[in-house]
């Protein structure tokens, strides 16, 4: 396989990897490229199958709105952001009262902190059609589909923004730089994404939380990322690595829990009852109990440049 960054030749990296979570049947490969460090999943799943993948296989479709209110949004404490590794979040590094595109923006919660906590006029786009739904509650601007649909085609915007999209997309370099006509002239694109440098991979190998195949697509560490934005006409203003600490928890569960390929891990779902003897078991409670009480750990690792998920920030060059 070619590297969609550099067109080199890629080589074999991980074998027979499955869809860990939701239950898509079938194995995948992972190839790397020695170049740039690119990889990339074997077989892809195409563009055409996404919109009907997102939708069966990920956990929205039974989702109770009721309990869901704009005044959950209103409230920002920065700290405790910073505590809990969730500044992966790009709406968090955007100014008040801006207009954002949000790529990829799931069922909608992200637009909805946009619009209450950032008094920011924000626009969505996902090819979930349970989105829909929450769209409509409260009258969200959201396009069911993607950006190369080219929505909202007569608005320029402050920032672009994609919480862990990139790794989704069939084309990357064509990802931004569609990304970059939509910005003004000052514009800011945000990405968050996988770091497969960081320490989860490097430890757990083929069992990381995040090759979540089929659905990513493309896998990037940091020189794969900087030729990416070279390619795309771009220039890095900001960049790091994060850990979300319910990431680190999440990856220890992975690992206990032992999944089978074609199986439905329901925990993914928000159902745990298939799960107690995971979310029970001694071992997973005093790991967890212990990352709790030392969050700062993660806040290391993220300084050295390990962290879990890379957060970027490009203005055009």
């Amino acid at each position: 396989m070619k590297c969609k960054i550099c067109d080199k030749k890629t080589k074999i990296w991980y074998r027979k990897l499955f869809d860990d979570r939701h239950g898509y049947t079938g194995y995948f490969d992972i190839y790397k490229c020695p170049n740039c460090g690119f990889a990339i999943t074997n077989p892809q799943i195409t563009k055409n199958k996404i919109i009907n993948l997102y939708t069966k296989y990920y956990p929205r479709q039974n989702l109770n709105l009721e309990n869901i209110k704009r005044s959950n949004y209103k409230k920002i404490d920065r700290f405790e952001i910073w505590k809990k590794g969730l500044l992966n979040t790009c709406e968090y590094w955007i100014k008040e009262k801006s207009k954002v595109l949000d790529v990829g923006s799931g069922l909608g919660y992200g637009l909805l902190r946009l619009e209450e906590a950032m008094k920011c006029k924000a626009y969505g786009i996902d090819p979930d059609a349970n989105a829909k739904r929450f769209a409509n509650k409260f009258k969200l601007n959201f396009h069911h589909g993607f950006i190369e649909d080219n929505p909202f085609k007569n608005i320029r915007f402050d920032y672009v923004i994609a919480n862990q999209v990139l790794e989704h997309t069939d084309n990357p370099i064509r990802f931004l730089n569609i990304c970059k006509s939509r910005l003004n002239k000052n514009g800011k694109i945000i990405l968050s994404f996988p770091n497969t440098n960081g320490l989860h991979r490097i430890i757990f190998g083929r069992n990381w939380l995040h090759w979540h195949v089929p659905y990513h697509l493309n896998h990037f560490n940091l020189s794969s990322i900087k030729e990416l934005t070279n390619k795309s006409g771009l220039k890095i203003e900001k960049i790091q690595t994060i850990t979300p600490n319910m990431w680190t928890n999440l990856q220890i569960r992975r690992i206990l829990s032992k999944p089978e390929n074609g199986i439905r891990d329901t925990f993914w779902d928000g159902n745990n009852k298939n799960n107690n003897t995971i979310i029970k078991s001694k071992t997973y409670s005093k790991l967890t109990r212990f990352l709790e009480n030392n969050n700062y750990l993660n806040r290391l690792v993220d300084l050295l440049g390990f962290g879990e998920s890379f957060l970027v920030i490009l203005g055009i060059s």
